[in-house]
């Protein structure tokens, strides 16, 4: 990984990475294991930053993480939050479009883009999980288009406490290591309207708030219909 002016080379530490992503959902290809070397990054640290040369993909061990733009006006848009187990930083193109961020304390095994793509030939499992890592990134990428092009701030703000729910062991307590501003962002909301929607949520006894960082979906049905534009299911809609 490069090292760049903003992060202390302090703050990075690497290694081998006989690490394995402890995800319900891990099924990344043993045949990767060998490339692999890990990477922690502080919160606040850049995993790479856009422009940078795509010459690395990454994968998630703990802590989140993020992709994001900045606009020329300063403002910034997060593509997609990035939690344990996923894949990252893949690119069609020679350099990252996005940055990558660390929102908490980070760690990340990091692969060689040219070593597994050439693996990825001789490999049909490896080759076959990164097709899989390309469908289901434009999947998201059409529901991001319907997330900021058509809902309301209420259905954007009840579809992604819903999807994270979908990754939660029980289905409805909810860990939020980004910060409200990093939500909006995500969003295309301001800061103070996420807020005042999730205190509408809470007001209407859609969730509760169990911690500074943790939600509690007391009625996922009707958060579900939310999304779907469900008028009787809203009490107090915000736009």
């Amino acid at each position: 990984m490069q090292t760049h002016s903003a992060i202390p080379t302090s703050r990075l530490q690497q290694g081998p990475a006989p690490i394995r992503p402890s995800h319900r959902n891990d099924d990344a290809p043993a045949s990767l294991a060998s490339l692999g070397t890990v990477v922690s990054i502080r919160r606040g640290g850049a995993v790479y930053r856009e422009g940078d040369p795509a010459l690395n993909w990454f994968r998630v061990v703990s802590g989140t993480a993020c992709t994001c733009k900045l606009l020329p006006d300063g403002r910034r848009q997060i593509f997609t939050f990035l939690h344990t187990g996923d894949f990252f930083g893949f690119e069609a193109l020679g350099e990252h479009g996005f940055g990558a961020e660390a929102l908490t304390d980070l760690v990340v095994i990091r692969y060689s883009r040219r070593h597994t793509e050439a693996l990825a030939q001789t490999d049909g499992a490896v080759g076959h999980r990164f097709r899989e890592i390309a469908c289901r990134s434009l999947t998201a990428a059409y529901e991001r288009l319907l997330t900021l092009g058509r809902r309301t701030a209420t259905e954007r703000v009840a579809g992604f406490l819903l999807e994270l729910a979908r990754m939660a062991p029980d289905g409805k307590t909810i860990s939020l290591p980004m910060s409200r501003c990093d939500i909006g962002d995500y969003l295309g909301l301001t800061l103070e309207t996420v807020s005042r929607t999730f205190a509408a949520l809470k007001h209407d006894s859609l969730i509760e708030m169990t911690g500074a960082h943790c939600v509690s979906l007391l009625d996922r049905p009707a958060l579900e219909l939310m999304t779907e534009g469900d008028e009787p299911a809203v009490r107090h809609r915000i736009e």
